[in-house]
């Protein structure tokens, strides 16, 4: 009887299954899913009498997995991901598409990467919409590709990356140090580093930054004294002021031109930025086509970085 109630576990009930565990909620499972609520009761009840477990306890309003589902989750992840992946690559016609091209990235320091794409897409598509959407806070990564909030997403490497994830080198980029150079004198020392007033990005999810990340791991910490909740926002906030930031190069053709900058005091090495999809798109024409479109759009230099590789 076991054996039987556990073929009848179709991909419909497993893909509820990790909805709840990742939402905590039947409500917001059920928004997603455009269901009732006691539609998704019911799938979650017809899982719990297959494996003999509640699966899940009530906190206040929602419900959180319990240890049973937790173990449960990655195992079931890639069981969707093998399933969905079945689909054989297709012959993709750009022309003929119409449903717009979402990615997510983290940092408006890839914006002329994007630009480049969207050139690229408006030669081959004219009436193509690219939907660019932002990465905030990182640790959403997998909960946006899980639920095809995009189709690829930019992130710094770093991430502990779930195996229902695919991902490669996209490129890298140094880190410098930006001011207003109408407000304050240069950085020049690792003393002056430490000793001035810094601005920084909140990226949420308690993640630290890179170079904070690289600091505490020596023991030490900046003097924050402003913190923007967008690397764009932080760029105007330290302008006339004698507050630095340090972020991304790029960012000097973007909200941080009217600042100067210059080398780190200290060698940090420089930070990778990965090209992130779903497992369950691996071997999709259309997905496949706009890795490479996003890989044509990259810098010359991250073109030829050794340490990139293959995506498609």
């Amino acid at each position: 009887m076991q054996n039987f109630d556990l073929l009848r576990i179709d991909g419909h009930t497993l893909r509820v299954f990790v909805s709840v565990c990742q939402t905590g909620s039947v409500s917001r499972t059920a928004a997603l899913f455009e269901l009732n609520q006691s539609t998704i009761s019911h799938t979650l009840d017809k899982m719990r009498a297959a494996l003999g477990d509640p699966l899940f306890v009530k906190t206040g309003r929602n419900i959180s997995p319990n240890e049973k589902s937790l173990t449960l989750l990655p195992r079931v992840q890639n069981i969707l991901a093998d399933i969905e992946g079945l689909v054989t690559t297709e012959n993709y016609d750009v022309a003929l598409e119409t449903k717009p091209l979402v990615i997510a990235i983290p940092t408006p320091a890839l914006l002329n990467e994007i630009k480049g794409l969207r050139a690229q897409i408006s030669q081959l598509a004219p009436r193509l919409t690219l939907d660019v959407r932002r990465l905030a806070p990182r640790s959403r990564l997998a909960e946006m590709l899980n639920q095809d909030e995009a189709e690829l997403a930019i992130t710094v490497a770093g991430l502990q990356f779930p195996s229902t994830l695919n991902h490669c080198v996209y490129g890298t980029e140094e880190l410098v140090v930006f001011y207003d150079p109408t407000s304050r004198a240069p950085i020049l020392t690792l003393e002056d580093y430490m000793e001035a007033s810094h601005g920084v990005v909140n990226f949420g999810g308690g993640m630290k930054s890179e170079i904070g990340q690289f600091l505490a791991d020596r023991g030490m910490e900046r003097q924050v004294s402003l913190s923007a909740p967008t690397a764009s926002m932080l760029g105007d906030l330290i302008h006339g002021t004698d507050l630095i930031a340090t972020m991304p190069r790029r960012l000097a053709d973007f909200s941080y031109r009217r600042l100067a900058h210059v080398p780190l005091p200290i060698p940090v090495p420089k930070i990778v930025y990965e090209l992130v999809w779903h497992r369950r798109y691996e071997h999709s024409g259309r997905n496949m086509w706009l890795r490479n479109l996003i890989l044509e759009a990259r810098r010359p230099e991250d073109k030829h970085n050794t340490m990139a590789q293959p995506c498609a």
